[in-house]
Protein backbone atom coordinates (compact mmCIF):
# COMPACT_ATOMS: atom_id res chain seq x y z
CA UNK A 1 0.00 0.00 0.00
CA UNK A 2 1.53 3.37 -1.00
CA UNK A 3 1.62 6.41 1.45
CA UNK A 4 -0.44 9.36 0.04
CA UNK A 5 1.97 12.25 -0.48
CA UNK A 6 0.94 15.24 1.22
CA UNK A 7 1.32 19.00 -0.49
CA UNK A 8 3.02 21.25 1.44
CA UNK A 9 0.56 24.23 1.57
CA UNK A 10 2.05 28.36 1.75
CA UNK A 11 -1.08 28.60 4.08
CA UNK A 12 -0.13 26.57 7.17
CA UNK A 13 2.39 26.58 9.70
CA UNK A 14 3.85 24.17 11.79
CA UNK A 15 3.82 24.81 15.43
CA UNK A 16 4.75 22.65 18.74
CA UNK A 17 1.83 20.90 19.75
CA UNK A 18 0.33 22.41 22.90
CA UNK A 19 -1.23 19.57 24.11
CA UNK A 20 1.71 17.19 24.56
CA UNK A 21 4.28 20.62 24.86
CA UNK A 22 5.81 18.81 21.33
CA UNK A 23 6.49 15.64 23.36
CA UNK A 24 4.69 13.36 21.49
CA UNK A 25 3.23 11.42 24.57
CA UNK A 26 -0.14 11.62 26.29
CA UNK A 27 0.80 14.05 29.21
CA UNK A 28 -1.82 12.09 31.21
CA UNK A 29 -0.82 8.45 30.79
CA UNK A 30 -4.23 6.75 31.47
CA UNK A 31 -3.95 3.99 28.71
CA UNK A 32 -0.15 3.87 28.94
CA UNK A 33 2.88 6.10 29.67
CA UNK A 34 4.16 5.19 26.50
CA UNK A 35 0.40 6.61 24.88
CA UNK A 36 1.13 9.11 21.80
CA UNK A 37 -0.69 11.89 22.05
CA UNK A 38 -4.36 12.09 20.32
CA UNK A 39 -3.78 15.30 18.84
CA UNK A 40 -0.43 15.43 17.33
CA UNK A 41 -0.27 11.50 17.13
CA UNK A 42 2.99 11.45 18.33
CA UNK A 43 5.18 13.77 16.03
CA UNK A 44 5.17 16.45 18.74
CA UNK A 45 4.08 19.29 16.12
CA UNK A 46 0.36 20.33 14.25
CA UNK A 47 -0.08 22.26 11.50
CA UNK A 48 -1.52 25.36 11.91
CA UNK A 49 -3.54 27.56 9.42
CA UNK A 50 -2.29 31.17 8.92
CA UNK A 51 -2.38 33.50 10.22
CA UNK A 52 -2.99 32.35 14.03
CA UNK A 53 -3.20 33.47 17.55
CA UNK A 54 -3.34 31.85 20.86
CA UNK A 55 -6.90 30.02 21.71
CA UNK A 56 -8.87 32.39 23.75
CA UNK A 57 -10.43 29.20 25.27
CA UNK A 58 -7.47 27.53 26.88
CA UNK A 59 -5.34 30.44 26.67
CA UNK A 60 -2.75 28.30 24.20
CA UNK A 61 -2.10 24.94 26.95
CA UNK A 62 -4.60 23.16 24.51
CA UNK A 63 -5.71 21.54 27.78
CA UNK A 64 -9.63 21.95 28.53
CA UNK A 65 -9.91 23.91 32.33
CA UNK A 66 -9.97 21.43 35.01
CA UNK A 67 -9.91 18.87 32.96
CA UNK A 68 -7.56 15.35 31.47
CA UNK A 69 -9.22 16.71 27.69
CA UNK A 70 -8.09 18.59 24.93
CA UNK A 71 -9.17 22.34 24.29
CA UNK A 72 -12.64 21.80 22.47
CA UNK A 73 -11.84 25.12 20.49
CA UNK A 74 -8.39 24.43 18.93
CA UNK A 75 -8.19 20.81 19.02
CA UNK A 76 -5.71 20.50 21.59
CA UNK A 77 -3.16 22.55 19.42
CA UNK A 78 -3.22 26.11 21.26
CA UNK A 79 -3.87 27.90 18.54
CA UNK A 80 -6.66 28.98 16.10
CA UNK A 81 -7.22 31.10 12.82
CA UNK A 82 -7.76 34.32 13.09
CA UNK A 83 -11.10 34.86 11.20
CA UNK A 84 -11.02 37.41 8.85
CA UNK A 85 -13.86 39.28 10.39
CA UNK A 86 -14.52 43.47 11.30
CA UNK A 87 -15.47 44.64 14.55
CA UNK A 88 -19.16 44.78 13.06
CA UNK A 89 -19.35 41.48 12.21
CA UNK A 90 -18.82 42.07 8.42
CA UNK A 91 -16.79 39.70 6.98
CA UNK A 92 -13.94 41.43 5.40
CA UNK A 93 -14.78 41.30 1.48
CA UNK A 94 -18.59 41.16 1.12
Amino acid sequence: MRRRNIKENANYATVKCAFCKGRGIDPFPVLSHLSNCPVCHGRGEVRAKLPYDLCPACGGTGIYTRSRLYCWNCRGKGVVHMSQTLTGGAVEGK
